[in-house]
Formats: C-alpha cells, sequence, structure tokens
C-alpha cells in the first residue's frame, strides 16, 4: 500500500461547537489547508487563537508566517479567527 491509499486521519468534535463547520452539522472536522505556501491549516490557527489569545490577522502573524507570500490566504484566516471566538465566547459565563 502507497501513501495515496492511506485515509487521512480525521478528528472527531466532542461537541458540535468546538469548531466553525458546527453550522453546518459535520460530525466529522477535517483540518483544511488555510495557507498553501506555508502549510497553516484551520486547526493551527484556532490553537493559537485558543492557546495565545490570538484575535487578528497582524496578531496571527506574529506566530506564523502566514500571508507572508503571496497572501491570498488572509480573508480565510481572519474567518477561522472570528468564528473561532465566537464559539469559544458562546461557553463562558457571562454572570
Amino acid at each position: 500500500m502507497n501513501k495515496c491509499d492511506k485515509k487521512q486521519t480525521k478528528k472527531l468534535a466532542k461537541h458540535p461547537n468546538e469548531n466553525y463547520y458546527h453550522s453546518h452539522q459535520f460530525s466529522e472536522v477535517i483540518n483544511m489547508f488555510v495557507c498553501l505556501c506555508k502549510g497553516i491549516t484551520d486547526s493551527d490557527i484556532q490553537k493559537l487563537v485558543l492557546e495565545h489569545g490570538v484575535g487578528s490577522i497582524r496578531e496571527l502573524k506574529q506566530h506564523v508566517a502566514l500571508g507572508s507570500e503571496c497572501g491570498s490566504c488572509t480573508k480565510v484566516a481572519q474567518m477561522v479567527i472570528d468564528n473561532t471566538i465566537i464559539d469559544e465566547t458562546l461557553f463562558k459565563d457571562v454572570g
């Protein structure tokens, strides 16, 4: 069996609101490449938002070289940041 025959490992979501795919009701999360030039995935960005408080493209660029080649990934990267922040704030106690 060669590399192409192996199935890509999929990460199951523990809760439907753990990722920005929840609006489409997927039960599985497949990592999506946001920046093909640097190999940065949506999961990489989500992790930086959740663990380091990244909230903008400027802050994201302090951790990864996103947008440093062609720049076509920045709009999708901002969407991932925004949707991750929205999802996370749904579970915080406001009282």
